[in-house]
């Protein structure tokens, strides 16, 4: 059986003189004239704005003890920051598709990334609880703008048979950004100061804005927007259409899958659990953020070369995914503590793989729905690891809360085995969801005898 493959036949470029959907995979605009140099320098930038934004993502976890001293923030305010910058980050997800397709990609990333440097500046700065709210989901926003940009950039830079695993790349530079955090930062704020450390990270974030502006000038004309030309309407008619599309769902299945548990993990729990429930001090912690984005970078190579051409291959993997991360948890969670290493080290692996599985769910978009949705079906991707990561923060907090914990010096494993209920929960859920729909697609691909 042929592989199937969609209006961009990113996978297998050999079958791209008819797609699935009976248009030519060549109709793509690309930068395919420009040198390589270029195209390679378009990818890196985009690249490292995704890294700038993985660290301002994951700054305020990572330094959650600090500011739970410095601002009095109780546990309910410490979840709020998560899910107040995820909601936003979901909710802007398929209008930024839209302003993708619009405008380009490369406007959209240089203003993700200005508005980014800018709510760490408001951090540094805020002196309040409702200022450094606000300041987050400003950061929400920005931050929204700047993975689908990239990965649109990549799609239009690389050649095609390099896309996959040029995206799967660019996630896994992105999730250095949490190594950044979760040491370097919470060290330069921890010796220079509040304001000063998040005055250097935002003075980080505006060289990455500068040196994006420099390289995506090169460019010329912006082959990312497929819908210049076309009325408001139309584009609108266009998402809406993105959002009949059953590939669509089960790329968002997958993307929550791979991405959920990860989220809510790196965003706002993960320390926390680590240091009160885990029982680990801050090397052990720093060890272990440190290890899950070296996971995913070599899964993330490995990924992005053998799925190619093999979407049955890719679908085992997203279940299998799935179930290393529900064992995981159990394992973690009802082992005595302290927690030892070769326990907490399968944790590590499940998160790690999570990433660079969930930027495989932009492939399944990719081949099933029509390249001139591109972005705005990589909207709707994007939102399932980031909604699926929004109640798994908020029922958490909200877990901890109705058993009496107010700071995160009340947290104990015992209250996390149960704050963690709803996770499992909602990942089982997914398992079961994208079982059913990936055997609805498996059967339309034969039924069309792709």
């Amino acid at each position: 059986m042929a592989p199937h493959c969609g209006k961009d036949s990113y996978f297998l470029p050999q079958f791209g003189a008819i797609s699935a959907v009976g248009v030519k995979s060549s109709d793509m605009a690309r930068l395919q004239d420009s040198p390589k140099w270029l195209r390679i320098a378009v990818w890196a930038v985009g690249s490292l704005a995704y890294f700038a934004a993985i660290m301002s993502r994951t700054s305020l976890s990572a330094t959650a003890s600090i500011a739970s001293d410095r601002f009095d923030l109780s546990s309910n305010d410490l979840a709020a920051f998560g899910i107040l910058q995820i909601l936003v980050y979901a909710l802007s997800q398929i209008p930024a598709g839209m302003l993708i397709d619009r405008l380009g990609a490369r406007a959209i990333l240089l203003a993700g990334i200005a508005i980014v440097a800018v709510s760490q500046l408001a951090v540094g700065f805020g002196g309040s609880f409702g200022v450094l709210l606000a300041a987050r989901a400003v950061a929400g926003f920005g931050d929204a703008l700047i993975f689908p940009s990239a990965v649109r950039l990549t799609a239009v830079a690389l050649p095609t048979r390099w896309v996959p695993a040029g995206t799967q790349l660019m996630g896994v530079i992105g999730t250095f950004g949490m190594i950044a955090s979760a040491t370097p930062l919470l060290l330069l704020v921890g010796s220079a100061g509040w304001p000063a450390g998040y005055a250097i990270t935002a003075a980080f974030t505006g060289v990455v804005a500068l040196a994006a502006f420099g390289v995506l000038a090169l460019m010329g004309v912006d082959p990312s927007r497929t819908a210049s030309g076309e009325s408001l309407a139309s584009v609108l008619r266009g998402t809406a259409e993105s959002m009949r599309a059953p590939g669509a769902w089960l790329a968002f299945t997958a993307h929550l899958i791979g991405g959920a548990a990860f989220t809510a993990f790196v965003v706002t729990w993960g320390p926390m659990f680590l240091e009160h429930g885990a029982g680990l001090g801050h090397a052990g912690i720093g060890v272990f953020f440190t290890a899950v984005p070296l996971i995913g970078m070599a899964a993330g190579v490995v990924l992005g070369r053998v799925i190619v051409g093999r979407p049955r291959l890719r679908s085992r993997i997203v279940v299998g995914t799935a179930l290393t991360q529900i064992v995981a948890w159990l394992l973690v969670l009802w082992w005595p503590v302290p927690t030892p290493g070769p326990i907490l080290a399968p944790l590590a692996f499940a998160l790690g793989i999570g990433a660079p599985v969930s930027v495989a769910a932009f492939d399944i978009a990719r081949e099933r729905v029509p390249g001139r949705l591109a972005a705005r079906a990589n909207g709707i991707v994007n939102t399932g690891g980031f909604s699926g990561g929004l109640v798994m923060i908020w029922l958490t907090g909200a877990m901890l809360s109705l058993q009496g914990a107010r700071d995160p010096g009340d947290y104990s494993i015992e209250m996390f085995r149960i704050a963690y209920l709803p996770m499992l929960g909602i990942l089982i859920t997914a398992l079961v969801v994208f079982r059913i729909l990936d055997r609805r697609a498996a059967g339309t691909a034969n039924a069309a005898g792709t």
